[in-house]
């Protein structure tokens, strides 16, 4: 895993080679890097032929108890939680196959950029057997539209990266095949970071957008009076009238 930070941004490479397998140390070492005091946004991207394959069943067959088998599924729930709960945007790049865990990782992100070519992105949990708890499925109906949803979580299709993007698993398609997929992903990390940087700009109303939007929780308007008297917010207003002035 490879972790570099740019303007407050973690871009964190999963691997250059191999399936990105969600181990339960692999897991952590992500986990550890979702750190709002170290970076105020975070890009996680995997290689060019997969970005994450999800759990690694071997681990899961080689378990020769319940407490093992608990602490793998756990330790994904409380990935994809942490990516829910940090305070800044959390932004996936899929330019490879994004299965089981590594869909649910992806779409656990609160935006996801995707790049043409012949991988695949989808849950197959049901085709081997696997629950999707309610926790698990909430991270899908948040991204999914209420039409799609029953299909994405229990049909077990494989999408390529147009019909993700159609059926919300992708918010932003990146399917010029004319630029060769390495110079695709340099246009999704730049993409990416332009983003980022547009959010944390943003500051604090966006991490209380973000907490309100992944729970029903009530909005303290006194929040809203205190920050609009802000210095901070005071600037942007008058450099955003500044500029309708000129028109």
């Amino acid at each position: 895993m490879n972790v570099s930070i740019e303007n407050d941004i973690k871009i964190i490479r999963m691997g250059d080679k191999g399936p990105n397998l969600l181990s339960v140390a692999r897991s952590k070492e992500i986990m550890a890097e979702l750190n709002y005091k170290e970076c105020k946004a975070v890009i996680i991207m995997g290689n060019e032929k997969v970005f994450s394959a999800g759990l690694n069943l071997k681990d899961l067959m080689n378990a020769t108890d319940a407490t093992e088998v608990s602490l793998i599924f756990n330790t994904l729930r409380d990935l994809l939680v942490s990516f829910r709960e940090f305070p800044g945007p959390v932004i996936s790049i899929v330019g490879g196959h994004a299965i089981a865990g590594g869909c649910l990782m992806a779409l656990a992100s609160d935006y996801r950029y995707g790049i043409f070519g012949m991988h695949r992105m989808g849950l197959n949990e049901m085709a081997i057997g696997i629950d999707l708890p309610p926790d698990m499925l909430s991270i899908i109906s948040h991204s999914i539209s209420r039409e799609n949803l029953f299909e994405v979580a229990t049909q077990c299709k494989m999408y390529t990266p147009k019909q993700a993007h159609k059926k919300g698993l992708i918010n932003e398609y990146i399917g010029n095949p004319l630029i060769g997929k390495k110079k695709a992903t340099a246009e999704a990390l730049k993409r990416a970071k332009k983003l980022a940087g547009f959010y944390i700009n943003a500051g604090e109303p966006f991490v209380r957008l973000k907490q309100s939007l992944m729970h029903d929780t009530d909005f303290d308007y006194e929040v809203l009076i205190s920050n609009w008297f802000s210095t901070e917010t005071q600037a942007k207003i008058k450099k955003v009238m500044s500029t309708l002035s000129k028109k």
